[in-house]
């Protein structure tokens, strides 16, 4: 029943549920009562955290652009400067149009944006509001389908009222909505201390009564075709983009690094022919003006594999293709293992152990991004 939002509109959407609730209530109307529970279900999600997880999503895609951006930015001016500062010492002699003075005067340009953007970030945090805004969206993510493995919002009747005159349905809204409250009253402080934290396990029962066995069947198809194809699809396409993206600039490294170890060893068999060299003018003589330009290369391409290194220490790509890769391995071997299943109480309890390893990724990740320096 439930359609992958992936397939539909081509991204990895496993909150926006208006096309399965719609099926549902057609199905509800039409007389199947096995769709009421996870119509219900449905419905109380998007009514307490769809709207409050889109807010949160947007907000930790906006301030990752902002954070990855001034990253960038401070790397490439650090790097511009660093290079102009070797230039400076080399260029000067064998090209005279190149002074000293115009070297500085840009090497301070650069060096005074790369602090500029230090301070903007250091001032801003948008690494922190980032991490802040993505640890309430995951956890608003794992609150909804927490919610729809409430055993309270599958069999009970409407009509089973407690002494304060509620039901157990409303007793979920509430735990719900003050969880909601809970997650957008956070600030990064606590998001950091979580991040130290474990992830507790449920280990309650589960029981699945025999007179709602065809809809808790439903639950746990929208809960094999919503959530783990999506997750599990989002998850390769991550860890290939984050590992292409990790090979690219390993490469690189790896080339520049033995290109400047090579300039270095192909410079010496001019030094001979330039150690004799006295006269300033001879500074013209192409083998010193070989000579200088090898070593420039050979001092400025170091300069560059440590601004690489720097950014991608700040992405971290091979720790986050991994990181995707395990979670994926894990949830393919539970979805296999779901379809085995020929109880429902096993296959919730393959569920709730979904969740639980979606939640240790969602903590692994802030564990791992909290440390790194927003800068690099």
């Amino acid at each position: 029943m439930a359609t992958p939002a992936s397939a539909v509109s081509g991204s990895f959407d496993d909150m926006d549920d208006s096309f399965e609730i719609s099926f549902c209530r057609e199905k509800v109307e039409a007389g199947h009562k096995r769709y009421l529970p996870l119509f219900n279900a449905l419905k109380l999600a998007e009514e307490l955290i769809l709207d409050k997880f889109r807010e949160a999503d947007e907000r930790a895609k906006t301030y990752r652009s902002r954070y990855q951006n001034i990253s960038l930015g401070a790397v490439l001016a650090g790097l511009f400067a660093v290079m102009l500062g070797i230039c400076e010492i080399v260029l000067p002699h064998f090209w005279p149009v190149v002074s000293e003075l115009r070297l500085a005067v840009f090497e301070s340009a650069a060096a005074v944006i790369c602090l500029a953007l230090i301070l903007v970030g250091t001032i801003g945090k948008p690494k922190n509001q980032w991490l802040l805004a993505r640890y309430q969206a995951e956890n608003l993510r794992l609150l909804k389908f927490k919610t729809l493995m409430d055993s309270r919002l599958w069999c009970e009747e409407p009509e089973q009222i407690d002494r304060s005159g509620e039901t157990p349905p409303d007793h979920v809204r509430a735990e719900v909505r003050d969880a909601v409250r809970a997650l957008h009253g956070l600030v990064y402080e606590d998001v950091a201390e979580r991040a130290a934290q474990g992830v507790v396990p449920d280990v309650s029962e589960i029981h699945c009564p025999d007179s709602c066995h065809e809809a808790l069947q439903e639950i746990i198809q929208y809960y094999r075709d919503k959530r783990l194809a999506t997750q599990m699809d989002y998850l390769a396409a991550k860890s290939d983009e984050e590992e292409s993206g990790g090979r690219v600039w390993r490469l690189a490294t790896s080339i520049l690094f033995f290109v400047s170890f090579g300039l270095v060893l192909f410079h010496l068999p001019f030094v001979t022919k330039t150690d004799k060299l006295k006269d300033p003018n001879d500074f013209k003589d192409p083998y010193y003006l070989l000579t200088s330009l090898l070593l420039l290369g050979a001092a400025l391409l170091p300069a560059m594999v440590a601004g690489i290194r720097t950014y991608r220490a700040s992405r971290e790509f091979e720790r986050n293709a991994l990181r995707h890769r395990a979670t994926l391995h894990s949830l393919e071997g539970l979805n296999v293992e779901m379809g085995k299943a020929k109880n429902l109480p096993r296959k919730f309890r393959i569920a709730r152990t979904c969740e639980l390893i979606l939640e240790f990724d969602s903590c692994e990740f802030m564990r791992l991004l909290r440390e790194v320096e927003w800068y690099g």
